[in-house]
């Protein structure tokens, strides 16, 4: 059987990221010249880029306990989180306007900041396993009439006793 070492994925990963710059480098040049580039990666939009990072960096101190938990680096994720959704949200209000506003590099510090907790917030609110079981059977029984939910139907009894002697025979 072929056994791959982590330092050899490793070595090869590097080898195809070195192989493909050129190729990347040429494209890149390409399109710039070509003016094909969408609005989010215009030299313009750096100060929303700047702006969108500083926003996301923010957010990542907000510290909301119940938020928290649920993820494994919540700082990492609220950064990106906020940096992603200022810089979506500030292409969605530049997408209305005909011409790029100047208060928009604001526009994403102030929705990297706000967005990051209240995005975070709705996808621990909607990853909750009870919640999702909830709506769920609720469809089905709309649909169908049908009764799915498993909760109150297998109960575990806990109030036996191991060892005792109930398990043993009487045969006299």
């Amino acid at each position: 059987m072929l056994k791959i070492k982590f330092w050899q994925l490793w070595w090869a990963c590097i080898a195809a990221l070195a192989a493909s710059y050129p190729i990347s480098a040429w494209a890149t040049e390409q399109l710039i010249e070509s003016r094909v580039l969408p609005a989010p990666f215009l030299l313009s939009w750096a100060g929303v880029w700047v702006f969108a990072i500083a926003g996301g960096l923010c957010a990542a101190f907000v510290k909301i306990p119940e938020i928290d938990k649920s993820f494994y680096y919540p700082r990492l994720a609220k950064a990106l989180i906020g940096v992603f959704v200022g810089v979506a949200l500030s292409l969605a209000v530049n997408s209305f306007s005909e011409a790029q506003s100047e208060a928009l590099p604001l526009f994403a510090l102030l929705a990297g900041l706000f967005s990051a907790p209240l995005v975070a917030g709705t996808m621990v609110w909607i990853s909750n396993q009870k919640r999702i079981n909830k709506t769920l059977n609720q469809a089905v029984r709309k649909r169908t009439g049908l009764d799915t939910s498993v909760d109150g139907d297998f109960q575990i009894d806990t109030a036996y006793k191991k060892g005792g002697n109930d398990d043993s025979a009487n045969l006299s």
